[in-house]
């Protein structure tokens, strides 16, 4: 499925880390936002930490 994420936080050292970990694309809009292709799983994990580092905004099946 094919979310975006708003970045909350602007450590770039997490914020790569997570790109690394999830596979997430190394780009970033100008106004901070990220679209990727991700699989439930992954959705789950990320969902986690969305009240500390990220918003998923919208989510696309």
């Amino acid at each position: 499925m094919r979310i975006t994420i708003y970045w909350v936080t602007r450590d770039w050292n997490l914020i790569h880390r997570i790109r690394e970990k999830y596979r997430l694309p190394q780009y970033m809009t100008l106004n901070g936002l990220t679209e990727a292709e991700v699989d439930e799983e992954t959705l789950a994990q990320l969902k986690k930490g969305e009240t500390k580092f990220l918003i998923i905004r919208k989510i696309e099946k």
